[in-house]
């Protein structure tokens, strides 16, 4: 149940999307300016968020693609490049400097017809687009810190707390401001044979045919004395012990190398650790893609590896609050995951932390409701 500050929170910034929306209807005349399809032949896309929020926004690449016959450009953040080094859709990747002068000059160089900003929707990337000659400029809100969201050509209409879309969905509303639309979207993620033959080589190694993965960690995880999505690791560890004595697996915890704790942690409590393979830092970005891709079971909590996930199909259980229920779910066949979260406990955030320090939402998850969707998906 969300408490009173998180409903003052949430009507204040509704108030505040709106009045940001009407100041770029009555300031921007950009918005005026027509948009010619037939003139826009390179493109660049900027989001500088997290690989998870990244991966949503590839099912854009295909219906820019077919519908323009235009170049594509992915701007992102630096360290995030390499999940997309193999989309066939991007004709490049470019990485976004912390230097704006800088990024003005390499964007004015490539001569872009078309912007669009997915992440932040600051007033910062939009005049960098702007003084860098980029005629068209799509766009939206991205939060009080970053500024009114003006000098954009088109904005998508502020979605509110009560109407909540897919994030997905919320990336796609973008192109439709110019008549583009992808009606069967998917996550896409390309590995290379190289890559396959990598993991298989490496699994060999281990021993390991048949398997599943538990990803207990998400983005800075180890940061905070109160992850908001961390699940209690015993708990992990019993859910571990039920598969293992009932299934011919084996499993494979994943994550990065300064989240190997969890893994030690929730290895050492299990009573079979024969059957129990870290692989904290084994795996590159592109291998853990094709590891995932040919697991019976993922289970973890809201973070990069259940987008990948839900591009392979691949049978996941997905650990957290509430907005996994409406912007986050997996994107994928209804048979093939479940998510699991308490509404009446504190769902009320999306972070990295929980400010409550209490993580009640993850806390309210039982291991036997676990067990209990890990037997439907692997009997399945």
């Amino acid at each position: 149940m969300k408490s009173t500050y998180t409903q003052i929170r949430e009507k204040t910034k509704n108030l505040f999307l709106i009045s940001d929306y009407l100041l770029w209807l009555l300031l921007d005349l950009s918005k005026f300016k027509r948009i010619k399809k037939e003139k826009i032949k390179k493109v660049l896309i900027i989001h500088l968020g997290a690989i998870g929020e990244l991966l949503v926004t590839t099912p854009l690449f295909p219906a820019l693609k077919k519908t323009l016959k235009c170049d594509i450009s992915f701007m992102v953040s630096k360290g995030r490049e390499e999940i997309f080094k193999n989309n066939p859709h991007l004709s490049e990747i470019i990485t976004y400097e912390d230097n704006f002068k800088k990024n003005i000059k390499i964007l004015k160089n490539k001569d872009f017809d078309l912007a669009i900003i997915l992440f932040p929707g600051s007033i910062q990337l939009s005049l960098m687009c702007l003084l860098a000659g980029i005629k068209y400029r799509i766009g939206c809100f991205s939060g009080l810190k970053k500024g009114p969201a003006l000098f954009f050509t088109r904005r998508v209409f502020p979605i509110f707390q009560k109407n909540k879309r897919h994030a997905l969905e919320k990336n796609l509303s973008m192109i439709k401001q110019i008549g583009i639309e992808n009606k069967n979207p998917k996550i896409e993620v390309y590995v290379t044979k190289k890559e396959k033959q990598s993991v298989k080589n490496k699994l060999k190694k281990l021993k390991v045919k048949d398997y599943i993965i538990v990803h207990p960690g998400f983005g800075f995880s180890t940061k905070h004395k109160y992850p908001s999505r961390l699940w209690p690791l015993d708990r992990y560890a019993k859910v571990i012990d039920h598969i293992v004595k009932n299934y011919p697996v084996k499993v494979l915890l994943t994550g990065s190398a300064d989240e190997k704790i969890f893994a030690e942690k929730i290895k050492e409590k299990v009573k079979d650790k024969r059957k129990v393979i870290i692989t904290n830092g084994l795996f590159d970005l592109m291998e853990i893609s094709y590891l995932i891709s040919k697991a019976r079971l993922l289970i973890g909590p809201s973070t990069s590896v259940i987008h990948i996930a839900t591009a392979f199909d691949t049978p996941l259980i997905l650990l957290g609050g509430e907005e996994l229920q409406d912007v986050w779910y997996p994107q994928m066949t209804k048979e093939k995951y479940k998510v699991l979260f308490h509404p009446e406990v504190c769902t009320e955030c999306d972070k990295d932390y929980c400010r409550k320090k209490t993580i009640e939402c993850m806390n309210a998850i039982t291991t036997e409701e676990v067990i209990e969707s890990s037997i439907s998906l692997l009997n399945n």
